[in-house]
């Protein structure tokens, strides 16, 4: 059976009153819950950055279906949709519809109506709660990324939201427990009347904060390996150098110099006559080395692609032919060139495209009388002079 805070299916109480028989303190009773009112009525703030969330979480979702930051992400959402569909400010609405006005004969609501509110302050914490440990679990992830600059431009702006709504869900909940304790004070004074809402033996908390462990939320935000250090192994402090570099210049000095008398005690007499060998071919290529002309003429370095030209022969003469003009469109053939040509170039950013002075609406538009100008019966001639009159009218009058 599901906890009566966590049961959607709740529905509430019959709306009912008693006549006021002892001092209940309807005028603090009034004054708690309109202060409840006034603070749910002004949540538009949250609520855009909800929609903003939910719009995040279409955009990264191919990219970053698979990330544990993303996936936290998606958490938020969901607690912020449990937010929206609770709608624990009509249900206040409701109860503040029953309580007297001031010169009014005082009949107040029944103490289930006020259990009703209650469990909803308990759902609407739980809430909260929610939010802030799984908003700050995914900024955690994103503030990494930031760290590490990978897909940082991707990873700021879901960062300032999370940290947006994490300010304002934990405010929400020092709210809601403070509202819990002021309305659990009137839970006696008010009479049962009718059927029973809670379930027999079932009590609601007397303080919610000490339910909700609202004093070490800090730690349900932290992974387990957050506060976890590096451990060094006790026996590798035993030894008597004191930092890194002691031990370093400690093995320089214990390796063996090969050479002199410390090489002539390591090898074998085999060994010493094939080194004596090699050293002596070695100090004659040194001879040899030193021996030979210093003021030779080595050129100048060139880079690669300067290389390439001087095989190259043909290459201004392509480039020549390669010049992407406007006015080389004669036919089908070269319309639909052109057409690609200059769609590739506008989207690389190139120089060489010749609507950059164009917007994107601007330049849909010139395409698609282009694309109906390729698609026409036309001959070459008219598609030529037609394309002429296109790129007038609709690309070079828009030169400033």
């Amino acid at each position: 059976m599901l906890d009566l805070w966590n049961d959607s299916s709740l529905r509430p109480p019959p709306i009912l009153t008693t006549l006021l028989t002892g001092n209940v303190g309807v005028k603090k009773l009034r004054h708690d819950i309109n202060n409840i009112i006034s603070i749910l009525s002004r949540q538009s703030p949250l609520h855009k950055e909800s929609a903003l969330l939910s719009r995040f979480l279409y955009k990264f979702d191919k990219k970053f279906r698979n990330d544990i930051g993303y996936r936290n992400f998606r958490k938020v959402n969901t607690a912020l949709h449990k937010y929206l569909a609770l709608n624990l400010l009509s249900d206040v609405k409701s109860f503040s519809s029953v309580l007297p006005s001031p010169g009014e004969e005082q009949y107040l609501p029944t103490r289930q109506m006020l259990q009703y509110i209650l469990i909803r302050l308990m759902t609407f914490s739980k809430i909260m709660f929610r939010i802030c440990v799984c908003s700050k679990q995914a900024a955690i992830f994103y503030m990494d990324r930031l760290k590490r600059g990978d897909s940082y431009w991707m990873s700021l702006m879901p960062y300032g939201l999370l940290s947006r709504v994490w300010s304002v869900s934990l405010v929400l909940l020092q709210h809601a427990t403070s509202w819990y304790s002021s309305l659990y004070t009137f839970l006696d004074k008010l009479d049962l009347k009718g059927i029973h809402l809670l379930p027999e033996g079932y009590e609601l908390p007397n303080d919610l904060q000490t339910w909700l462990d609202v004093v070490n939320i800090d730690s349900y935000g932290k992974f387990s390996w957050s506060g976890e250090k590096y451990k060094i192994d006790p026996l590798a402090l035993e030894d008597d150098t004191d930092n890194i570099l002691d031990y370093v210049k400690q093995l320089n000095e214990e390796s063996v110099e090969y050479d002199g008398e410390t090489l002539n005690q390591v090898l074998t007499d085999n060994d010493k006559d094939r080194t004596q060998a090699l050293t002596k071919n070695l100090e004659e290529s040194l001879q040899e080395v030193e021996e030979f002309p210093q003021n030779i003429d080595k050129g100048e370095s060139i880079s690669r692609e300067y290389f390439k030209k001087f095989f190259n022969t043909d290459s201004k003469f392509n480039d020549k032919q390669n010049v992407h003009s406007s006015a080389k469109v004669t036919s089908k053939v070269t319309l639909q060139k052109f057409l690609k040509d200059e769609e590739s170039f506008r989207n690389e950013g190139d120089n060489q495209s010749l609507t950059q002075h164009l917007s994107f609406m601007q330049w849909h538009v010139l395409r698609t009388s282009l694309e109906k100008l390729n698609e026409s019966l036309a001959n070459n001639r008219k598609i030529e002079r037609k394309f002429q009159k296109i790129w007038q009218e609709k690309c070079l009058d828009y030169i400033h």
